[in-house]
């Protein structure tokens, strides 16, 4: 994969990511129970500018595992809204989520091993988490993961598979969006 694809592939995926953000944001106002109105309280207050609260809400939201509010707080962290940007914290919460089945969590943690934010490269993890994306119907971590394939020894390879089997025997429920 040369710069050039790299630099395109970031802008997609960022705003890829800002899209289901968005989506994901607005969907949760169709959930039923008593954790919609503080999931749409922090929509609203997110989608006003209000990051102060958007972002206590989605803190508390995502410390009692809400996969939602985990994928939020962590978009919150990676893009610097709201709060300064720290891919650490925002891995952490990416992480929570992916595993949980957050698709699009998934993706970007495969995004994050495969470049370091975050979190030092690795491409056997990024190989994994891009294969648990492209499972759960991320066409794109598809197209990457066999990209990273390419530039793979075979032992790199044989890692992958064998996280990929853990992943999917821990991690492979039904995808949470």
């Amino acid at each position: 994969m040369t710069q050039a694809d790299i630099s395109v592939y970031q802008l997609l995926a960022s705003a890829v990511a800002r899209f289901c953000l968005v989506l994901c944001l607005s969907s949760l106002l169709l959930l039923p129970g008593p954790a919609t109105a503080d999931l749409d309280s922090a929509v609203r207050a997110y989608e006003k500018g209000d990051f102060y609260t958007a972002l206590h809400e989605f803190t508390r939201l995502a410390q009692a595992d809400d996969v939602h509010a985990q994928y939020n707080l962590a978009f919150m962290y990676y893009g610097g809204e709201g709060v300064v940007k720290d891919y650490t914290k925002a891995f952490h919460w990416f992480e929570r989520a992916a595993k949980s089945g957050h698709k699009q969590a998934q993706d970007i943690l495969g995004y994050m091993y495969n470049h370091g934010y975050g979190v030092q490269a690795n491409r056997v993890r990024a190989y994994a988490w891009y294969s648990m994306a492209a499972k759960n119907g991320i066409f794109l971590a598809a197209k990457i993961r066999d990209s990273l394939a390419f530039e793979m020894g075979k032992v790199e390879r044989i890692q992958a598979d064998l996280l990929i089997e853990d992943y999917q025997t821990r991690y492979g429920h039904t995808s949470a969006r």
